[in-house]
């Protein structure tokens, strides 16, 4: 948060300047809070089913205003696949808008847009199409979609949050609606809890509803994260998630 201080004439004539006021006026972010500027991060995760365990490692870098990565998930059973992708991080004071493109080695295409409207509380819209084949991402909610949703920032680092990921496309009426508590411990932890409720229609025909949850436990310059999501992609499997990064 950008924020200023006016020196007063007497203050600077017993010589305080603006930037020491300022530092005593507004503590400096923690450590933790500092990692969210970092530029590049490394996460390698392991996807546990029952019959098979996939992995999936995918590199990020912040170029600008510009957020690129590299990644590539493997099945031992042959449905692999590398993908790349960029999103543009456009932020102007109460709006934040990110479009983002992304490229799968079998030809997959997916494209969405995503907005936060509001400063201390704030909307949630999305919207996300892809030319439907087959995608492995990191994000396991429907992609043919819109999101809606709204939040409260509660500090720099503190924020509890809430949105629904719903099919327009397909007409399976899949809906994930996930629920978030990001929380500073102390000054080198924090902790995200993510609750997800999810119901629709799967591949089977069956319809599903569902409870998960996962956790993100965050470091300066470290991360681990571990999800549990039964009927994954609204399959009759249940995927353990677990992942661990580094951010440089």
């Amino acid at each position: 948060m950008c924020g200023f201080l006016i020196c007063s004439a007497h203050l600077c004539a017993l010589g305080f300047t603006q930037q020491s006021d300022q530092s005593q006026q507004q503590p400096q972010p923690s450590p933790v809070e500092r990692a969210d500027d970092k530029k590049s991060k490394v996460t390698f995760g392991v996807y546990f089913l029952s019959d098979d365990r996939n992995y999936d490692i995918n590199l990020r870098h912040q170029f600008g205003h510009v957020v690129a990565w590299i990644a590539a998930f493997y099945d031992p059973k042959g449905d692999s696949q590398a993908r790349i992708g960029a999103e543009y991080d456009f932020q102007h004071k109460w709006l934040l808008f990110i479009p983002t493109l992304e490229v799968g080695s079998n030809g997959a295409l997916a494209g969405s847009v995503y907005a936060e409207v509001g400063s201390k509380n704030y909307g949630i819209v999305g919207y996300s199409q892809t030319n439907l084949k087959p995608f492995n991402d990191l994000f396991f909610d429907p992609s043919e979609s819109v999101q809606l949703g709204a939040g409260r920032k509660i500090s720099e680092y503190d924020r509890i949050y809430g949105y629904s990921i719903f099919d327009v496309r397909l007409h399976t009426h899949q809906q994930d609606t996930h629920l978030l508590w990001r929380h500073k411990l102390n000054a080198t932890n924090g902790i995200t809890f993510d609750g997800l409720f999810k119901s629709g229609r799967g591949d089977d025909g069956r319809y599903v509803r569902a409870g998960g949850i996962g956790v993100y436990y965050d470091r300066p310059s470290w991360f681990w994260k571990l999800y549990y999501d039964p009927h994954v992609n609204f399959s009759p499997q249940t995927m353990v998630r677990a992942g661990v990064g580094l951010k440089f």
